[in-house]
């Protein structure tokens, strides 16, 4: 049996496909942006060295240069337009300041009267947070505070994140085959969805906040102008769609708030599917540490933003050293095991000396969290530590070295995160739910990665 849910607990957007021609943020993605760079494979390097002719087309992949840093600095130099309006909680108003200007010789005559439609990311998406990191981590918070960057990205990447998307979004991007698919298009066109509520009053909104601007637009923000209004058309609707049909699948509960999922139709089932999918996974970010390669093997995430204790008991620095055991085969239960000889509990003594009073222990994902959890970290000569992959300086291992560097002062507690489980996927499981708009891959510096999620005052997916 399944208890019903409240409707009202659906989610805030933030979709990448509105920022097309802007970004309000400097870490919010760009849909389809030029700055997006993929690095190629060794596999696909290889293709193409081999697939031609010429040697005088040869490529020394140790002449590319650094192409983490060249992302970086695209997207650090790209430039965001103003926008006229927001939606939940993705500000699209006219900025306070005045936009920066690009004016030459011959225009400063009527520089008066004409600004320029870009302005410059912001440096900072929250004070708060970099106070917090300041203060847990001063080096990877001046690594943040000067160089973080992060973009979308057309497919997930080893290094990268991907992001979990509203449900709302899901069903717009989603299979032409889905139901939800169907009926959000069929009410999008039908006289039941008002149109001028949710477009109208926001471009008028938008013409009202420009009426003290020049008159004059350029083409950019015109057609972000129509981009934006045709999000918050499909968004507002499919917000509209999923109240509508939620509240139908909670009217069949029965007396005691239960739901009886032989009593719906197929349709109403993959809704609910859905819907508790996505409350399992609301606005989890995850670090993409595994890719599948030349269709062999699947790919594995690391979910980053599910905390699960700051500090450890005995208990808990059992399960984060040894892992826990199945009670049986039958039986799905974890309980924390023992220390079977001496030397196990010498190494507990020492983890719990190291990490007992300050430890960030999260929430990897649901498969093989009977297993030790995955040290992470950004120190690049820690014995035992492993490169996730080149040019990221994101490392896994080197517990040993990491408890013994604690204990000796040479690192602090907070330099490293611990998670329990991780999400495994099949080959291709990851591409189609990005494709389906389940998740949306983002290119990004590390310090977004290693930084610790604890208590933050801005929500890691908000960043």
């Amino acid at each position: 049996m399944i208890s019903s849910r409240s409707a009202a607990h659906i989610t805030l957007f933030l979709t990448a496909m509105m920022l097309l021609q802007s970004a309000d943020s400097f870490l919010q993605p760009q849909a389809r942006s030029p700055i997006i760079c993929i690095a190629p494979t060794k596999q696909q390097q290889h293709r193409y060295m081999t697939n031609n002719d010429d040697d005088d087309d040869y490529i020394d992949e140790d002449s590319l240069g650094d192409w983490r840093s060249f992302r970086m600095n695209l997207a650090n130099s790209a430039t965001s337009t103003s926008s006229s309006s927001s939606i939940d909680g993705i500000d699209l108003s006219e900025d306070d300041s005045p936009p920066s200007t690009a004016i030459t010789s011959e225009e400063s005559s009527s520089s008066s009267t004409t600004t320029s439609s870009t302005k410059e990311r912001p440096k900072s998406v929250s004070k708060q947070n970099e106070q917090l990191l300041s203060a847990q981590n001063s080096a990877l918070a001046e690594e943040y505070i000067n160089g973080v960057w992060a973009h979308e990205s057309s497919i997930p990447e080893v290094g990268g994140l991907v992001c979990r998307m509203p449900l709302e979004s899901e069903i717009y991007r989603g299979s032409p085959d889905s139901f939800m698919y169907q009926k959000l298009q069929t009410f999008l066109d039908s006289d039941d969805y008002d149109r001028t509520e949710d477009v109208t009053s926001r471009q008028q909104q938008g013409r009202s906040s420009r009426a003290s601007s020049s008159s004059s637009t350029t083409s950019q923000s015109m057609s972000f102008s129509a981009l934006a209004a045709k999000t918050v058309f499909w968004y507002r609707g499919a917000e509209k769609l999923l109240k509508k049909e939620i509240l139908q699948i909670m009217a069949t509960a029965n007396a005691n708030g239960r739901i009886d999922p032989s009593d719906l139709d197929e349709e109403s089932l993959e809704l609910l599917q859905l819907y508790m999918d996505h409350q399992s996974t609301w606005q989890e970010v995850c670090l993409v540490t595994e890719m599948s390669n030349e269709g062999k093997g699947g790919s594995k995430t690391i979910t980053i933003n599910r905390p699960m204790a700051f500090k450890l008991s005995k208990s808990m620095a059992r399960l984060v050293l040894m892992g826990a055991l199945l009670a049986s085969e039958n039986d799905s239960t974890n309980f924390v095991r023992k220390e079977r000889d001496g030397g196990e509990t010498q190494n507990l003594v020492k983890f719990l000396g190291a990490f007992e009073n300050q430890c960030a222990v999260y929430v990897g994902g649901p498969d093989d969290m009977d297993k030790p959890a995955v040290l992470v970290h950004g120190i690049a000569d820690l014995p035992g530590a492993v490169e996730i992959s080149r040019g990221t300086g994101i490392y896994q291992g080197g517990l040993e070295a990491a408890i013994d560097g604690v204990l000796s002062g040479k690192y602090k507690p907070l330099d490293f995160r611990f998670f329990v489980g991780h999400t495994r996927y099949a080959k291709g499981q990851l591409e189609d739910a990005v494709t389906k708009g389940k998740y949306q891959p983002i290119a990004c510096s590390r310090p977004l990665v290693l930084k610790q999620c604890i208590q933050l005052p801005k929500p890691l997916w908000h960043e």
